[in-house]
């Protein structure tokens, strides 16, 4: 294998560039982890996520870069499309009866990804992926702020692109290491809060302000090794994606608009019990302590901190530890068959869901069920299917803050997902 890279590859990689504008015009990916995805790629989608130690396809290398030398030389698109239904609860508040409102002024939408690896030599490989997050969007035609002050219909989109250029290296036979760069495009929108103005600093820049985008960059680094013909082991570790602040929104988020990704971390094993079957299992963490707006919680707001100020008022979200397993069995030569279950810790606090109202990220058990069919030794299709179904969460009795009325918040939300996608060979 010569270690000059085809002008193929370099063909590949714009192609790829210029799907994080259409990521961005797409609404959010589905989210199972907040705004992360259960896993990236058709193949992960099938087994829950799982994919630290299991590298099924191009996009592994978004789970950990280390697998890029493992891979060979591939390309790989898909799109998945999603269904939510979100809403929320009052129960109790001093300023109007009991009401339920419905989110979904968006349920159906879909975002693409991709990828492509290529082997350098013996030792060395490198790659590119596209992937998103988000999936916590709202729209609420019926406001459920309106008793409060607010108007008109109220919501949010969020979106993340991220661009990652990666390079590995086997470091002994059956081991690798790689790095990633992050380079994300966020975008967010939200409307129908004006009513939090007045405890803001910067009370014009709370709602209604239109789309609104940033920048920014992280890194990512990954080991994968093959302990025994029947034991691979793999883990992972992400930076905080830094990236600039939303400025029409500096009145709402902490720090002055800022929404950094939070770092990650996770180790997986994939067990071979039997030629043609794999058992993956991934544990992972999500930091989203590591960024005020997300884990900052709403009493701050009271106790004299503002919307918007250094270190203010977040959506008060915890940490999210998420456990991912799944099967992979080649039922025959051409057909792969996979399934999986996914579990997240509960990420909202029952004392924070009046914030949350907008962004319900309450999912904590999915089941996935995935198949390839292979056309040739170069072509391959994939499907995959998620279904996560509803839980809510109950506010407590003061989850409305006594300067609003008090009373419980409640929220809720469900997802079905398809993905669906190709991979080429080269």
């Amino acid at each position: 294998m010569t270690s000059r890279i085809p002008r193929r590859f370099f063909a590949r990689l714009p192609h790829i560039a210029l799907i994080a504008p259409l990521a961005l015009l797409a609404a959010p990916a589905g989210a199972s982890d907040g705004y992360f995805g259960q896993g990236y790629g058709v193949v992960a989608k099938g087994m829950a996520g799982a994919g630290i130690a299991y590298a099924g396809e191009a996009l592994s290398i978004v789970a950990n870069p280390a697998a890029t030398v493992s891979l060979g030389n591939r390309a790989e698109a898909d799109i998945q499309f999603v269904k939510i239904i979100r809403g929320s609860a009052i129960r109790g508040n001093a300023l109007g009866p009991d009401g339920s409102y419905s989110g979904n002024g968006i349920r159906r939408f879909g975002i693409p990804e991709a990828a492509v690896t290529y082997q350098l030599g013996p030792r060395w490989a490198t790659g590119i992926a596209l992937y998103g997050n988000g999936g916590l969007n709202t729209k609420y035609s019926d406001n459920p702020y309106a008793r409060f002050g607010a108007s008109g219909t109220a919501g949010t989109n969020m979106a993340q692109a991220i661009i990652s250029p990666t390079l590995a290296y086997r470091i002994a036979e059956n081991h690798s290491i790689g790095v990633a760069l992050n380079i994300a495009f966020e975008q967010i929108e939200v409307y129908g809060l004006k009513a939090f103005g007045a405890f803001s600093q910067s009370p014009e820049a709370v709602s209604n302000r239109g789309i609104d985008n940033a920048t920014g960059v992280g890194v990512r680094i990954g080991y994968a090794g093959r302990l025994t013909p029947w034991l691979a082991v793999g883990a992972m570790w992400q930076s905080v994606t830094y990236t600039d602040s939303f400025g029409k929104y500096k009145g709402l988020l902490a720090d002055g608009g800022n929404l950094n990704i939070p770092s990650t971390y996770g180790a997986g094993l994939d067990v071979t019990p039997i030629a043609g079957l794999d058992i993956a299992l991934d544990v992972t963490q999500i930091n989203f302590h590591d960024i005020d707006s997300n884990g900052n919680p709403i009493a701050g707001l009271f106790a004299g901190q503002k919307l918007g100020s250094a270190g203010g008022p977040g959506f008060g979200w915890r940490d999210c530890t998420a456990i991912k397993v799944g099967v992979n069995w080649h039922a025959t030569e051409r057909l792969q068959l996979r399934v999986g279950y996914h579990h997240a810790s509960e990420l909202i606090p029952e004392s924070q869901t009046f914030f949350n109202i907008i962004s319900p990220g309450v999912m904590q058990h999915q089941y996935t069920a995935g198949a390839s069919w292979a056309l040739s030794s170069r072509w391959q299709l994939s499907a995959a299917g998620n279904y996560s179904p509803s839980v809510t969460i109950y506010g407590t009795p003061n989850s409305i803050p006594a300067a609003f009325g008090g009373g419980a918040a409640n929220i809720h939300l469900s997802e079905y997902g398809l993905t669906t996608g190709a991979e080429y060979r080269f």
